[in-house]
């Protein structure tokens, strides 16, 4: 068991009040190195009260480090029987599905598109993970029930993949750019993405077009563009090249100014975003060093190309983005120095002692 789960047993444990952020870091920590056993110490801690939304964050380790005995666990304990579905505990659908439980499919697949808000998000983001082949047909109906709606249950359209073909994503893209609130965007865009890197086209023009606000940080839409991009194989230097091929002095400022947002948030998420919402998705494999060669290194001395160079000559020295990108350089020069430690970790390099020059 890892010091981080018997940290986390102490604090529940201590009758003290409980840090959001506190608890946060050492379940991430489990998340990254934790085992079956840390996965079954911080379920006991949840069903002491599931209901609580700190318990809730114990969800996470739990899916990352646990098995389907205990997703059958939590399945017995939680959903068969129960009187009514608001009854079951934020978040316990989607451990299910995350951990395969394959006999919860019939369940989930009741609830995706019901009156119970989070627990149809649950459900959705779930069955993205189980064999879905008995219900295409009810899925299928379900999604065309929502297309083309304003308002709708935003991760219906993660299942895209599972119950229709690729002839959907062009009615996916309209749907996103026409109808769909950028509230409800996320899903469609994740649901887009699903359908694997023949995608990587679509997800890059979505990123670049102001009506989807795919960057949207309020909404969340952020979080599952990143994981689109990821998965359908879209680089960041994919990205930073499409951005230093625009010529804003030929084409519309606030178009450039778009795309640097975008590539900022994109970037941010990079940073600091490790949750790993669907556990068969693809990851990025850019290093931090690639990253920081990629956007602040000079091709030679006697003139700066760099992003933060190039966004010079092309928006002047005063504008509102050139302290964030010198912000991020920064960031990315404490993360690119942890990479190499962690690779001489890793590697069982550890120098010590004195150094001779």
């Amino acid at each position: 068991m890892m010091d981080a789960t018997a940290r986390l047993m102490d604090m529940f444990g201590s009758g003290k009040k409980l840090d959001a952020s506190i608890i946060s870091a050492y379940t991430d920590m489990v998340v990254q190195y934790g085992t079956m056993e840390d996965a079954w110490e911080l379920y006991r801690l949840f069903v002491e009260d599931p209901h609580h939304y700190i318990r809730g964050l114990l969800l996470q380790p739990i899916m990352r480090c646990g098995d389907v005995t205990l997703a059958q666990d939590m399945y017995e304990r939680y959903v068969r029987n129960q009187a009514s579905p608001e009854h079951i505990p934020d978040g316990v659908l989607y451990v299910l599905g995350y951990l395969g439980y394959v006999e919860a499919a019939v369940d989930l697949v009741a609830l995706v598109n019901g009156p119970y808000g989070a627990m149809s998000v649950d459900a959705c983001l779930g069955l993205v993970h189980l064999p879905c082949e008995p219900y295409r047909e009810q899925l299928a109906a379900e999604l065309e029930k929502a297309l083309n709606q304003n308002l709708f249950n935003e991760f219906l359209p993660l299942l895209s993949f599972k119950c229709t073909t690729e002839d959907m994503i062009p009615r996916l893209v309209h749907w996103g750019e026409q109808h769909a609130s950028v509230d409800c965007n996320a899903g469609i865009i994740a649901g887009i993405a699903l359908f694997g890197e023949g995608q990587k086209d679509t997800i890059r023009s979505i990123l670049w077009n102001p009506f989807w606000e795919a960057h949207g940080t309020a909404t969340g839409s952020c979080v599952w563009s990143y994981f689109a991009m990821q998965h359908v194989g879209l680089t960041f230097r994919e990205l930073i090249q499409d951005i230093k091929s625009y010529d804003a002095s030929k084409e519309d400022v606030q178009a450039l100014e778009y795309r640097l947002d975008v590539l900022y948030e994109m970037l941010e998420l990079k940073l600091s975003y490790t949750a790993r919402p669907i556990r068969f998705a693809r990851s990025n494999e850019e290093s931090f060093g690639q990253l920081y060669s990629d956007l602040f290194s000079w091709s030679n001395e006697h003139h700066d190309d760099s992003m933060i160079g190039w966004m010079n000559e092309q928006l002047g020295g005063e504008h509102r983005l050139l302290e964030r990108f010198h912000e991020l350089r920064k960031r990315v020069e404490i993360k690119m120095v942890h990479e190499i430690e962690l690779e001489h970790v890793q590697k069982g390099i550890i120098v010590s002692g004195n150094y001779n020059f």
